[in-house]
This record gives structure tokens, sequence and C-alpha cells, in this order.
């Protein structure tokens, strides 16, 4: 098993052409790669500050949560849907035409695109304070974020926004010691070949 930590501070963050808004990006894979060349996986925070379109992204599955502000509407092919729950989670494909209004105010979600086939799964996991607890990890690669609270990953201090990104090759488990109450996110996607 390898990790390595991100620290929120050294997550580039990239102002949208539009003004709208900006993009922290938390981790990409490979790890050379950028929005305009391609990546088989990437974990992001978005604050978005006005309405407007989503960016298309052909051939790669996105899931989007919700993490701060009231939340917004999207238009999605003419059906709406109301994003107004903290940690609530939209799945949808990146060549999907959305455009979102915003509810009352700006708001930060969490986004995680992976190219379409590429086998991952992303969940949010709870942990409370003094209750330590192993994540078992397939084999492949995983970034663990910080969502909120203190956390110790592996031998690894985690504060809100520090991601952790590990790789496995055979099934390994990482102990999880909250030293306050925390939400993480934990992506995990196949092995690349």
């Amino acid at each position: 098993m390898t990790m390595s930590v991100v620290n929120a501070a050294a997550q580039p963050l990239t102002p949208w052409k539009n003004g709208g808004g900006s993009t922290r990006q938390v981790a990409i894979d490979p790890p050379e790669a950028t929005v305009a060349t391609g990546f088989r996986w990437r974990v992001s925070i978005a604050r978005v500050g006005v309405d407007g379109p989503f960016s298309l992204f052909p051939g790669i599955d996105r899931s989007l949560w919700l993490l701060s502000g009231t939340g917004m509407e999207l238009d999605v092919d003419g059906e709406i849907v109301r994003l107004d729950r903290r940690l609530q989670r939209f799945d949808f494909a990146g060549e999907t035409a959305i455009a979102a209004r915003l509810i009352d105010g700006p708001t930060e979600d969490l986004n995680v695109m992976v190219a379409r086939g590429m086998a991952w799964s992303a969940t949010i996991v709870d942990v409370r304070a003094g209750e330590p607890r192993e994540l078992g990890l397939a084999d492949g690669d995983h970034v663990v974020l910080a969502i909120d609270g203190q956390v110790r990953v592996g031998e690894h201090e985690l504060s809100p926004g520090d991601a952790l990104r590990v790789r496995t090759a055979h099934g390994e488990a990482i102990g999880v010691h909250p030293a306050t109450a925390a939400t993480l996110l934990v992506a995990s996607f196949s092995c690349s070949s």
C-alpha cells in the first residue's frame, strides 16, 4: 500500500472562464493530466456563484454532492432536479446538458468524474470522535477526502479539505482514528493497466 497526502493548500484552484465560480482540484489520474488533455478520474470541489450551464464532459460519468449553501435546481433535459440537502448526491453522464439555478446564493459541491467503463465507487463515511474503525479497500486507487472534522487516516492527519491518495494491490484495510466527528468521501477506482 502506498499513501500520500494532498493538503488543501496544495490543491490547485482554477477560476472559471465565465467568472461564475472556481474549481479546486483535489486529485486527478494520471497525476500530470488536465481537464483539457483528458483523465481517468478526477475529484474536485466547485464553488458556484451564479446560475449557468454545466461544462460538458463526453464519455465521463459524474457524481455530484452538495457540500454547503442552500443548493441549486438543475434543469436536466427539461426535468428539474433539486439539490437542497447537505451531501445529497446526483449522478449523471458528462455529456448531458444541465443548467443550474442557485436557490439562494452561492453553493459548494463535490465532484467525482470517471472515464466511462472504468470500475469505481464513491461513498460518504461518517465517523464519531474517539471511535476508530477500518476502511476495507479493494485493489486500485483511492481518494479519502476529509470533508469536515479532524481525523487520522493510516499515519496521516487530515483537516477539512485535505485528501489522502492511496494505492492498494492486495485488498487492504486502512485505520481511521477521528479526533472529532468527521465526514469523509471515500472514492475508489480500478487499478490502471
